[in-house]
C-alpha cells in the first residue's frame, strides 16, 4: 500500500488518535510530576528560610540591634556560594549588613529577581528568582531569602524530558500502529478482492475468514452465509427459469394446438364454445403454476413475517381435516385426526392452512380407494408436531428429497392432476415459519412430519 493510501486508512486515522490519546497522557503525568517536585522543592525552601529567620527574630526582640547586624552579616558572609540572601536595612533604607543592596520593605513571601545577586561565578540566569521571606521590624527590615536556581533546573530538566517523550510517544504509535494495522489492511485488500471477483459474476467465492473469530472475521463469515443464500436464490432463480421453459412448454404448446384445431374445424358456435373453455382451463392451470411460483417466491424472501400473528393450531387443524374428511370419503378413503388442544403458533394463518391443506390433498390425490389417511397434531418435547401419513404406495426413498423441488413428479403421478409445486410450497412455508419437514416410510405408505420448535410455540 502506499503512503498516501495508508494515511487516508482506518487504521492510520486510529493510530494518529492513539497518538494523541497517549502524548496527552504523557503530557498529564508530566504535569502532575512538575507539579509535585516544584512544590516540594519549594515547601523544602521555606522550611529552610523559616528556620534561618527565627534567631535573627529573637535576637532582635531582645532589644539588641548590634547583636541582629551581627547575626545577619555573619549569615551573609557565610552564603559564598549564591544561595542564600540576607539583608537587614534601617528605616531610611540604609543597609545595616547582609549581601543585598536595598529593596523595597515587604512583608510575608515573595519570589522576586535579583539582578547582580549571588557568587560572580554563578550564572547569571540561575541567580534571578529568589523566594524570600520579609519581616518588618520596629525601625528595621529583615530580608532571608533562597535562590531557586535548583527548581529551575529540575523544570528545564523535566520540560526537556516532556518534549523527548512526546516525539518518542508519537513516533512508537506510528510506527507501532502501522505495523499492527499491516495484517488488517492485508485482510481488508483479500476481502476487497472477493468482493470484486464476486461483483464481477464469481457467485461461488468466498471472503477468507479465520478460525480466531475477530470483528473481521465475524463480519466475513456473516456475508459469506449472505453470499450462500444469495447464490441458493441465484441458482433457485436459474431452475425455476428452466423448469418453467420445459414444465409451461407442453401445456402451452397443447393450449395453442387446440386453438389452432378449433380454428380449422369448429364450424359451430357450440363447438367453439366447448373449445375455448378446455382453452381457458389449461390457461387457468398455466396462472395457477405462475401464483404458485410468485407465492412460493414471496415466502422464501420473507416478504409474509409481517403479517405473523397468534394462530390456534388446533382449530386450524379440525378445520382442514372437516374440510377434506367428505372429499376422502368420495374418493372411496378414510381420514382420520387425532389433534391436541391448546396448540398454538406465531405464524401466517394463511400460509400455515395452505400447508396442511396440501399435505391432505396430496395424501388424497396420490393414493388408492380404500387408503387410510390420519392427520395427528401433537405437542412434544421439542415443540410442536404435526403428522400426514397414509398406507397408500409411498414414495421410495431416493426421491423423497427430489419432491420438494419445483416440478419434480413421480412417475406414477405424471397421470394425475397438478403442477408439481405441491410439497415445494409446503417446504417454504414451513422453513419460513423455522419448522422443520421430513419425508419418513410408515410401513406401508408415506408419513410427512413437520416439527415446529418450541420457541415458537404460545401457550
Amino acid at each position: 500500500m502506499r503512503l498516501a493510501e495508508y494515511c487516508r486508512s482506518a487504521p492510520f486515522r486510529i493510530a494518529t488518535a492513539y497518538a494523541a490519546l497517549f502524548t496527552l497522557s504523557v503530557v498529564a503525568v508530566f504535569g502532575v510530576l512538575l507539579w509535585s517536585i516544584t512544590r516540594e522543592m519549594t515547601g523544602q525552601i521555606e522550611g529552610a528560610i523559616e528556620r534561618d529567620m527565627r534567631p535573627l527574630v529573637s535576637a532582635y526582640r531582645d532589644g539588641r540591634i548590634g547583636r541582629l547586624v551581627d547575626a545577619v552579616q555573619e549569615r551573609a558572609d557565610a552564603s559564598l556560594n549564591g544561595e542564600a540572601f540576607y539583608l537587614l536595612e534601617s528605616r531610611s533604607g540604609q543597609v545595616l549588613a547582609g549581601n543585598l543592596d536595598a529593596v523595597e520593605p515587604f512583608s510575608g513571601w515573595r519570589e522576586i529577581n535579583l539582578e547582580n545577586a549571588g557568587a560572580p561565578n554563578r550564572d547569571h540566569h540561575s541567580v534571578r528568582r529568589v523566594l524570600a521571606l520579609g519581616v518588618p521590624l520596629n525601625g528595621a527590615f529583615v530580608f532571608v531569602g533562597r535562590n531557586m536556581f535548583r527548581i529551575t533546573e529540575v523544570q528545564e530538566t523535566l520540560l526537556r524530558s516532556l518534549g523527548w517523550a512526546i516525539v518518542t510517544t508519537v513516533l512508537l504509535a506510528l510506527v507501532g500502529g502501522a505495523i499492527l494495522s499491516r495484517g488488517a489492511l492485508r485482510r481488508v485488500e483479500r476481502i476487497a478482492r472477493a468482493t470484486r471477483s464476486i461483483v464481477d459474476g464469481d457467485l461461488a467465492r468466498r471472503l477468507p475468514a479465520r478460525a480466531r473469530g475477530d470483528e473481521i472475521d465475524l463480519l466475513a463469515r456473516n456475508i459469506n452465509r449472505m453470499l450462500d443464500w444469495i447464490e441458493e436464490l441465484m441458482e433457485g432463480l436459474r431452475q425455476v427459469t428452466n423448469d418453467i421453459a420445459h414444465d409451461l412448454r407442453t401445456p402451452l404448446s397443447r393450449l395453442r394446438q387446440r386453438l389452432e384445431t378449433a380454428q380449422r374445424r369448429e364450424r359451430t358456435v357450440e363447438g367453439l364454445g366447448v373449445a375455448m373453455g378446455r382453452a381457458i382451463e389449461e390457461i387457468d392451470a398455466i396462472l395457477g403454476t405462475f401464483n404458485a411460483l410468485l407465492r412460493i417466491a414471496q415466502i422464501e424472501a420473507g416478504a409474509r413475517k409481517a403479517q405473523f400473528t397468534r394462530v390456534d393450531l388446533s382449530e386450524l387443524a379440525r378445520t382442514i381435516a372437516e374440510a377434506y374428511e367428505v372429499v376422502a370419503e368420495t374418493e372411496g378413503q378414510t381420514l382420520r385426526a387425532t389433534i391436541a388442544d391448546a396448540l398454538v403458533l406465531h405464524g401466517d394463518r394463511d400460509l400455515l392452512t395452505q400447508m396442511l391443506a396440501n399435505l391432505v390433498e396430496n395424501a388424497i390425490r396420490h393414493t388408492p380407494a380404500g387408503t387410510t389417511i390420519t392427520l395427528v397434531a401433537a405437542s412434544g418435547p421439542d415443540g410442536t408436531v404435526i403428522e400426514v401419513a397414509d398406507d397408500g404406495p409411498g414414495i421410495p426413498a431416493d426421491e423423497r428429497d427430489k419432491v420438494f423441488e419445483r416440478f419434480y413428479r413421480l412417475e406414477t403421478s405424471r397421470t394425475t392432476p397438478g403442477s408439481g409445486l405441491g410439497l415445494a410450497l409446503v417446504r417454504a412455508i414451513a422453513e419460513l415459519h423455522g419448522a422443520e419437514v421430513m419425508l419418513a416410510d410408515n410401513a406401508p405408505g408415506l408419513r410427512v412430519v413437520l416439527r415446529f420448535p418450541s420457541r415458537r410455540v404460545f401457550t
